[in-house]
């Protein structure tokens, strides 16, 4: 999601989604919250017009932080197999 860090707290998106897990828990067993933050929107942001965002800033949390959500992720799939 678009949504950063920040904007994840103070908007109070946190609770909400936890208590989402805890209704998935309740309905289907095993549940997890994975939350990645902060996204890329666009694959070339030269290519349009966007004020709300910095194309540098996006594609250096994009570097850096996209590889462990994809880690994550997978690992979270790794536990959901095994239970």
């Amino acid at each position: 999601m678009n949504v950063s860090d920040d904007l994840l707290q103070e908007r109070g998106y946190l609770q909400r989604f936890s208590a989402y897990e805890s209704l998935m828990k309740r309905f289907f067993g095993e549940s997890e919250l994975l939350l990645v933050t902060d996204t890329y929107q666009f694959d070339d942001y030269s290519k349009y017009v966007s004020s709300l965002f910095d194309a540098d800033k996006k594609a250096r949390r994009r570097e850096e932080e996209f590889p462990k959500d994809c880690q994550k992720a997978y690992d979270m799939g790794v536990r959901f197999a095994k239970s």
